[in-house]
């Protein structure tokens, strides 16, 4: 007895081992530092630090052994102030000259009009368990190539940040509007020398959370936004400006040339949309870095590639062509205030197009309708004229009916085991099947929900039903679960519902949340089981 329980407790310290390392970090950021400054001349300095000490062997060979920094040297110049690594025993290794690396960044590869992007890999050298990575570098963009100082940082990373520094310098008589959301640390204004200082410094930041169904607007993680702009309508006039300026006659002409033969406003914007989508190769280059501008719309459709910003211009510059009134609109999150948004807190932008009285919100990269309504009041959306846009938050409403046929020719030892189908749309498409049981973060859904289905099962003379009939119903505060099974002669009916009235759910709701999405994707609820009479 007493050797089984030495047993036991070893097997259990192996085990409390293993869950340990498993949690523990594979790095953590003693310090990151990020500095904005925007200089009289309209120039501005982005300044990074960062000190990064390694723990596992992933971290080390994998995850953190290259830095990528991402600039614009037709306007925008690079200064690396320092790169070395500190190792366990205190030597300096410093990033020798070869360890820098210039690259094309791989997103603008088949976009040439962008090939003068740059991507800098720092190759971290010197690298062991327990090494400490320093790198300090600045990106200095040269007066108008970006219209104000606009903000917007997450502040998590891959790693933990034990103290995270976060620095906005402005010239004094500059307007600068700034929040840190999800965060207790307090912004510490000074002035000196003509210029205005405002610094947070924040503690014990965790990392990026892994969990699945996260918010899309990462609600929860600290997040700092700040703008020279005075009004979001400012930001969004610049846009504007910039759709405004693009020459589009050929992408005119052309749109009128293949809906020519369209008899309606519903194939028109069919064959439009499909065009931009299938025929135009979408860039994902990130307007940050072309200083927020964009090509025309001629360029764009001539070369057959563009950013995603120049594709829904184009799309909708195709559209007004043929005769569908469009316009671009503006997709923000609205856990974040409008009156400070610039930029780059638009989420996305996209094509609002009218016809029959009826507003469309169509995408430049698919073909598959957008429900705006899914996410409602957890996006704002917005004119580039500022207008909002009002859009109610509406359930995704499923309700089919399926019909199966099954008879004994089926049956293998005298029974049959059934299993329903799933639908290829609603909750089945959601890939929701496997939930932890505890959560740490936010979990959001897609949309709220209300799906019916309807199996009837026909020609099922000669076999009885073992499956029992009846309903089972499970019930939480934030939706419902059924199952009804009946049998009429030789037609086996099974209705199955959920409803979900709740899209975030904190992880004090989450297990209620999971007990019924359980329920719904248990395979065990989609058999019947057969026998022959």
């Amino acid at each position: 007895m007493n050797k089984i329980n030495k047993i036991s407790v070893l097997l259990f310290c192996l085990l409390f081992t293993s869950i340990s390392a498993f949690a523990a970090s594979e790095a953590e950021y003693k310090k990151v530092g990020k500095t904005y400054k925007l200089n009289s001349d309209g120039s501005q300095e982005y300044r990074y630090a960062m000190e990064l000490t390694l723990y596992t062997h992933t971290a080390m060979n994998g995850t953190y052994g290259e830095s990528f920094i991402l600039y614009n040297p037709q306007y925008q110049e690079l200064q690396i102030h320092s790169s070395y690594t500190v190792q366990k025993d205190g030597s300096i290794v410093e990033t020798p000259p070869n360890a820098f690396v210039e690259v094309l960044p791989r997103f603008a590869a088949d976009a040439p009009a962008y090939n003068n992007l740059k991507e800098m890999v720092v190759v971290h050298t010197g690298l062991e368990l327990g090494a400490t990575i320093y790198l300090d570098y600045s990106i200095i963009s040269k007066p108008g190539f970006y219209p104000a100082l606009d903000i917007e940082e997450l502040l998590s990373a891959t790693s933990p940040v034990k103290e995270y520094s976060l620095t906005i310098i402005v010239p004094h008589n500059t307007t600068l509007t700034y929040h840190l959301y999800d965060s207790s640390a307090k912004a510490i204004e000074t002035s000196s020398n003509g210029q205005k200082t405002v610094n947070w410094t924040l503690h014990n930041v965790p990392a990026s959370s892994r969990e699945a169904f996260l918010p899309e607007n990462n609600d929860g993680t600290p997040r700092l936004i700040a703008t020279t702009y005075t009004s979001q309508s400012e930001a969004l006039g610049y846009m504007k400006q910039c759709f405004n300026n693009s020459m589009n006659y050929e992408s005119k002409a052309f749109a009128q040339y293949i809906t020519e033969n369209a008899t309606n406003d519903k194939e028109k914007i069919e064959i439009t949309q499909r065009h931009v989508v299938e025929n135009i190769d979408l860039c994902p280059i990130p307007l940050d870095y072309t200083g927020f501008t964009i090509r025309n719309a001629d360029d764009v459709l001539r070369s057959a590639y563009g950013t995603a910003t120049e594709k829904t211009q184009l799309l909708c510059s195709m559209l007004n062509a043929a005769g569908i009134k469009s316009e671009i609109v503006a997709f923000y999150p609205a856990n974040i205030d409008a009156n400070i948004a610039g930029i780059r807190s638009i989420k996305k932008f996209m094509v609002k197009a009218t016809s029959n009285s009826e507003d469309l919100y169509l995408s430049a990269f698919n073909m598959e309708p957008i429900n705006v309504k899914a996410r409602g009041i957890l996006d704002n959306i917005f004119t580039l004229d500022g207008k909002q846009i009002q859009v109610n938050t509406q359930p995704l409403i499923i309700k089919e009916n399926k019909e199966i046929n099954i008879d004994a020719s089926m049956a293998k030892g005298g029974f049959i085991i059934y299993t329903l189908p799933v639908l290829l749309k609603g909750i089945d498409t959601w890939n929701i099947s496997s939930l932890p049981s505890k959560r740490t973060g936010l979990f959001e859904i897609p949309s709220l929900l209300q799906e019916e289905i309807t199996y009837a099962i026909n020609n099922a003379e000669g076999l009885t039903l073992k499956t029992p009939v009846g309903q089972t119903v499970v019930s939480k505060p934030y939706g419902k679960v059924t199952q009804t099974i009946t049998s009429k002669d030789s037609t086996i009916e099974v209705i199955r519902t959920i409803e979900l009235n709740k899209q975030q759910f904190t992880p004090a709701e989450y297990s209620d949340l999971r007990v019924l999405l359980n329920e719904w994707t248990d395979p065990n609820n989609r058999l019947l089981l057969f026998s022959e009479k």
